[in-house]
């Protein structure tokens, strides 16, 4: 048992659950105190309001009563959306005469309510009442079944009641159907949850942020980009070179004579070299180091999860420049020293110790060196990012392997 709380009391306790309360009129003195007594309080009974118009109506219906029930009909009306309408305070005219043996259930809070078969107690001055606005077969819209059990908890809470102070009002006088389609016993379990967690409805969580229209995601590349020839070194391992592997045997350019791995080696070089062939390309420009059209033309997958080499531009295709010149001055003097030991080879022994014969060979072997210079100086120069380290012109029909 305990006294009752105060009208400001009230309010404060349903505000702190985080309920929408709306007042009305002078409520906190309006009641029905001058006909029998307001407490001690022993719990909290829930109603539903019966058929309505509007709700609106059926509120001012409950602050107001008829001619047989003046009002306050109850302390709170929850309507629909569960906002909690305060219409009186103090003894309301809500519960009317009930069981005492269910009355003595509620004070011991125990979990089991005997049936309720007599009328021989008052349970106006005993009970806070809300009336929670449904015609009784209505669906009951779940904020107001928890603004309902939330106003019942914070009650609870207040007094240091646990659940099994609430009661419906089918429970407490004989022939009475309130709530409709309520099952008190979930109910209940509901207020204990709300008595556990505080009572305030839980945050809605944030957002998550909305991705900026402007800001499209990349899409993940249908073909592996091309990583410049520099890529392409004896020893170099890479998912990209395993799969450049498989396209080149479905291209029939297959020179494997075991399958291939993903680590560059010289079976790689002839089989790609094989496919360069079969594009039209010749000569220096079928050497087996892939090129950015060849490369595109055979369209190796992209790997997924597999670190790939950073795509180039045009410009960055091929080796730094001083690699180019080095690789233009060995096959130059490679190609310069194999016809001087040529001519040499086929001069007589004496001559092979005379110097004015290897002069002349010397000479002779020249022009062999220069067509080997012109020769892969069209190679490099003929692909991008060459022809501004060298004072030379670009030939624009060398093609682009």
């Amino acid at each position: 048992m305990a006294t009752p709380l105060s009208a400001n009391e009230f309010r404060s306790v349903l505000k702190q659950a985080g309920l929408g309360i709306v007042e009305h009129g002078k409520w906190r003195t309006h009641n029905r105190n001058s006909h029998g007594n307001w407490g001690p309080a022993n719990g909290v009974m829930i109603h539903h309001t019966g058929p309505y118009s509007s709700e609106k109506d059926m509120v001012e219906l409950c602050r107001v009563g008829y001619q047989d029930l003046p009002g306050p009909l109850c302390h709170g009306v929850i309507d629909r959306s569960g906002t909690v309408h305060l219409v009186g305070y103090g003894r309301t005219n809500h519960a009317g005469m009930g069981d005492t043996d269910v009355l003595l259930a509620v004070i011991a809070e125990k979990t089991d309510l005997p049936r309720d078969n007599e009328a021989d107690t008052d349970g106006n001055r005993h009970f806070y009442g809300f009336e929670c606005i449904n015609t009784g077969s209505q669906p009951w819209p779940t904020v107001q079944l928890d603004a309902m059990a939330r106003s019942a908890a914070a009650i609870c809470r207040a007094h240091g009641w646990n659940e099994h102070s609430v009661i419906g009002h089918k429970e407490w006088q004989p022939g009475k159907p309130d709530p409709g389609g309520i099952d008190m016993d979930d109910f209940r379990a509901r207020v204990a949850r709300h008595l556990k967690d505080g009572g305030k409805p839980k945050p809605d969580p944030k957002p998550k942020p909305k991705p900026d229209p402007k800001l499209k995601p990349r899409p993940t590349p249908k073909y592996a980009a091309y990583p410049g020839r520099q890529f392409f070194r004896e020893g170099r391992s890479s998912p990209v070179i395993a799969a450049m592997a498989k396209r080149l045997i479905a291209e029939d350019c297959d020179s494997y004579d075991t399958p291939p791995g993903p680590v560059w080696n010289d079976a790689h070089r002839r089989s790609y070299a094989a496919y360069q062939i079969k594009r039209g390309h010749h000569g220096a420009d079928a050497d087996g180091i892939p090129g950015p059209q060849t490369w595109a033309d055979l369209r190796v997958p992209h790997q997924a999860g597999a670190a790939e080499p950073t795509p180039t531009t045009p410009n960055q295709e091929h080796d730094s420049m001083p690699q180019a010149l080095a690789d233009v001055a060995e096959r130059t003097v490679a190609t310069y020293l194999q016809s001087l030991l040529g001519l040499m080879a086929a001069s007589s022994t004496t001559d092979m110790v005379s110097l004015s014969a290897w002069q002349a060979a010397a000479v002779s072997a020249i022009p062999a060196a220069l067509s080997a210079l012109k020769s892969t100086l069209g190679t490099v120069l003929g692909r991008p990012g060459t022809a501004s380290w060298l004072p030379l012109k670009r030939d624009p029909a060398t093609p682009k392997h």
